[in-house]
């Protein structure tokens, strides 16, 4: 899945994360943050798509404010 939503969208893992029942949470986005994606891995291991969208922003980015 990652593979191809590299291939059709430049998209790239960005965070991981394990669940309490072990699963895993991936978020992809494409470097000019157009679009974005969410996975999730049940620990059986199939993987389905969660969300996806547009116009990936950084909350960080948002409240460090402007550059001093």
């Amino acid at each position: 899945m990652i593979d191809s939503l590299r291939a059709k969208y430049s998209e790239e893992p960005v965070a991981v994360g394990v669940t309490s029942n072990g699963g895993v949470i991936e978020v992809l986005k494409a470097p000019d943050g157009q679009t974005w994606t969410i996975l999730f891995t049940y620990p059986s291991g199939p993987s389905c798509l969660v969300a996806s969208g547009e116009a990936w922003e950084y909350l960080e980015d948002k409240l460090k404010g402007p550059a001093a």
